[in-house]
């Protein structure tokens, strides 16, 4: 986890602590409301794109937090 992208692992604490209290539906609503900005500034930034490309290349990730 420690060589993960930092915004996904801030996102990942948002989201955990979210919906810990909730049920299923509940919490996936809640992800799509737009009312956690943690894992919305996540889905945004140059992170999403970053991993799934380096995974492809077989490359380390670069984490720029953008």
């Amino acid at each position: 986890m420690a060589a993960g992208a930092p915004l996904a692992l801030r996102a990942i604490k948002e989201v955990g602590t979210a919906v810990e209290t909730v049920g299923i539906k509940e919490g996936f609503a809640l992800l799509r409301s737009g009312e956690l900005p943690g894992y919305i500034r996540m889905l945004e930034s140059e992170h999403a794109a970053e991993g799934p490309r380096a995974f492809a290349e077989k490359s380390d990730p670069r984490w720029r937090c953008r």
